[in-house]
């Protein structure tokens, strides 16, 4: 086994337990949890940022995207609307205070509350997918798992797809080493992968139809697609490889969440069209 899968699989066999147990329990714990990767997630973003030589407000970045899964778990959807106003006015007047002209305030107060939006915001969907669609624990475990689970089968068959049949690119500016076979396989899998999650552990989504499932699994793969091409997009802006070296042979937070925070926002949008 080389040391790079290794380290690999040490960093999956702590994470995949942790993050199941946490979602499991949901309410607070997964908000609190939630929110510890998020503000993780933006001080990797701030890193990047930084490389390029821009000003970033790392500590009131962070604090608001740990506090949006919490109060999408506290107060909903309108809290979030409050919680995203009070973070703009907040980091327009942090940088207007205490960035000089020439050191660009008004890009670091736009940067910061990009990274806060992006990072925490999209985590906080999270939240309302487990807590907010049904009124059952287990259900709401489920329906939480259920983009996880076809992002996972999506990336994998997009890079064993990719291998064995990869010639074109799907987006060499951004990720040269995708190709529209390997997106081809994982928009291939998600419905598959939605189906097959459906019929065998979440018989209500099952009941919403052949049609309505495998749309829903089509819709979470490209939305993984997506989201990993536009963390690419802004590492290759950043001009950095990964997002840091946090999780070792896996490089960021970021790196392994990418897909998700554009799948399970999509997921919950289509849930709750659908339940």
């Amino acid at each position: 086994m080389g040391a790079n899968l290794a380290r690999r699989l040490a960093v999956a066999a702590v994470g995949i337990p942790l993050v199941l147990i946490v979602a499991w329990w949901g309410g607070l714990a997964m908000a609190v949890g939630l929110g510890a990767l998020a503000a993780i997630g933006v001080w990797e973003f701030g890193r990047m940022v930084a490389a390029t030589g821009a000003r970033f407000l790392f500590p009131v970045a962070a604090a608001a995207a740990a506090a949006m899964p919490y109060v999408a778990w506290a107060v909903g959807a309108p809290g979030m609307i409050v919680l995203l106003t009070v973070l703009l006015l907040t980091v327009s007047a942090t940088a207007a205070l205490r960035i000089p002209p020439e050191e660009g305030p008004f890009r670091a107060a736009a940067l910061s509350f990009a990274a806060a939006a992006y990072v925490g915001g999209l985590l906080s969907y999270g939240l309302l997918l487990r807590e907010t669609l049904v009124a059952d624990h287990g259900l709401g475990f489920a329906l939480f798992l259920l983009p996880v689970g076809v992002t996972w089968l999506a990336d994998t068959a997009a890079y064993f797809g990719g291998k064995a049949l990869g010639r074109r690119p799907l987006a060499p500016i951004v990720s040269p080493n995708k190709t529209i076979e390997g997106g081809i396989a994982a928009l291939v899998a998600g419905p598959l992968g939605g189906l097959a999650l459906a019929w065998l552990f979440i018989t209500e989504v099952a009941a919403l139809g052949t049609a309505s499932v495998a749309l829903l699994g089509l819709v979470v793969a490209a939305a993984a697609i997506l989201g990993d091409l536009v963390e690419s997009a802004i590492k290759r802006e950043c001009g950095v490889k990964d997002s840091s070296g946090l999780l070792p042979g896996h490089g960021g937070l970021l790196d392994r969440m990418d897909s998700l925070l554009w799948a399970i926002p999509i997921a919950y949008l289509s849930l709750r069209t659908l339940l």
